[in-house]
């Protein structure tokens, strides 16, 4: 993982580890779950979530008004 402080620039690795590195690997995890696992603040794994969901198979679905949660597809 990425060297943490001020100017800490997270890469996308840094956050698919946090759902890999998971017991269950299913579970949709919030963006401030995400933060919390990083110490980098909400609006950086924020964007770096909406990159992944660009950039792989990382989705996501609205689960209420303005909360969101994320997850990798399980194909089987």
């Amino acid at each position: 993982m990425s060297k943490q402080g001020r100017d800490t620039e997270f890469e996308l690795e840094d956050v698919t580890a946090v759902f890999e590195k998971r017991d269950d690997y299913a579970e949709p995890l919030t963006a401030t779950e995400v933060a919390e696992q990083l110490d980098c603040s909400r609006r950086t794994a924020l964007d770096k979530l909406h990159q992944l969901q660009d950039e792989t198979d990382i989705t996501s679905k609205k689960v209420g008004g303005r909360s969101r949660v994320w997850w990798i597809p399980v194909y089987v």
